[in-house]
């Protein structure tokens, strides 16, 4: 197994891979990876540069004789396109876990994948237009709202966030203003209020016949950054009808095959769950996923390399997944925008966790990470000093 991608999404990989016998290779894409500091690790390459998906293909040709029937598996935006840009080449010698190009793009691109949910009979966020100057003079927007860029992964490589927030017409004219700067197409969405605890997501796998099997839902309680970024503190919760029969519906049009995740926030106005985006590629709970049954690399090692999956049934998970570094860090720096009570804060680490990075078997992945931003706060201080 090849793993594409070396944040915690892929640690959980390598390490589900390593339980199951399954040797598990990574190319690390990020200078803050971690996957392929694991013991679960067999093997590794770095792609870098701006040109990353000819980087990436070039690496996976390279080694192609050396790995002779691998699965690749995506854990990025990023990676996902190249998969399925190239599947056919890659397939004569690697197992693909990517879909068509069409489903990726789809996925990936935010307008065409809200097109798609709405035809699937999702609740969308109110949509006040396309990101363009004028948007600032329409009288009926109700501030707040969002800016949201059509192809995310560029957005956050340019500015480090998922989305921008304007609070009144200035702010978002100033928004519109650096995406179209920076050369991107985006839109302009209501803001669902209310915290990251309103955020869910249902996840499941599609196989190749096009069964779905049991699903597990998640709640997030806490992200990095704060309202509009990734977990950092999340835990599963009971079956929401509604969300399973809208992801269901949308893999459906989509003829998608492979792990999905769609996400959901419960708006308070009216009760809705409205959605926000679907994730064909492993997010970076799998380690929750795993305790709950639903174990990311064993079904795609099953449906692509084995030819089946056996049914399975999600379990009852009782366990908060915390992925530590982010939550000291996060509430640390959020602790004026976003101040966290300190019981609210100590509860999930005094009840069973999961923990996303630290293993006493695996030590050196958690060390590293802890280390690398013991030293750059330290060079940070000396700055500023």
């Amino acid at each position: 197994m090849i793993v594409i991608g070396g944040y915690v999404n892929a640690l959980g990989l390598v390490r589900a891979a390593a339980a199951r016998g399954i040797e598990a290779a990574v190319v690390s894409t990020q200078p803050y990876d971690i996957a392929h500091l694991s013991r679960s690790c067999a093997a590794h390459d770095v792609v870098r540069g701006p040109d990353r998906e000819g980087s990436l293909l070039e690496v996976l040709l390279r080694r192609a004789h050396e790995r002779p029937g691998w699965l690749l598996l995506p854990t990025d935006d990023e990676a996902l396109l190249t998969l399925a840009r190239h599947r056919d080449r890659l397939a004569k010698t690697y197992r693909v876990a990517a879909p068509s190009w069409h489903v990726a793009r789809t996925l990936v691109d935010k307008q065409l994948l809200l097109e798609a949910a709405s035809a699937a009979g999702a609740t969308l966020p109110r949509s006040w237009g396309p990101a363009a100057p004028e948007i600032a003079d329409r009288p009926e927007i109700v501030f707040p709202v969002v800016v949201k860029p059509r192809i995310g992964y560029r957005f956050v490589a340019r500015f480090g966030v998922k989305l921008f927030v304007a609070r009144d017409r200035a702010e978002l004219l100033r928004a519109v203003e650096r995406l179209s700067a920076a050369g991107l197409e985006g839109a302009v969405f209501d803001l669902v209020p209310g915290g990251d605890d309103r955020i869910y997501a249902y996840c499941t796998y599609v196989d190749a016949s096009g069964t779905a099997y049991d699903g597990v839902t998640v709640r997030k309680l806490r992200q990095g950054p704060p309202f509009f970024g990734v977990a950092r503190v999340a835990r599963t919760v009971a079956e929401i009808p509604e969300l399973r029969a809208t992801t269901l519906a949308l893999v459906r049009r989509l003829g998608f095959r492979g792990f999905v995740a769609a996400e959901f926030k419960h708006d308070p106005r009216d009760g809705t769950f409205r959605f926000f985006e679907a994730n064909g590629r492993s997010v970076i709970y799998n380690a929750l996923l795993r305790a709950a049954g639903l174990d990311i690399a064993a079904l795609s090692w099953a449906d692509h390399v084995d030819g089946r999956v056996v049914p399975w049934s999600a379990t009852a998970c009782g366990g908060t997944w915390i992925n530590a570094h982010a939550d000291v860090l996060y509430s640390a720096l959020w602790r004026r925008a976003d101040p966290v009570p300190l019981a609210k804060l100590v509860a999930p680490y005094v009840r069973q966790r999961i923990d996303a990075v630290w293993s006493a078997r695996d030590p050196y992945p958690f060390l590293t990470q802890w280390a690398r931003s013991a030293r750059d706060g330290g060079r940070a201080l000396l700055r500023v000093s």
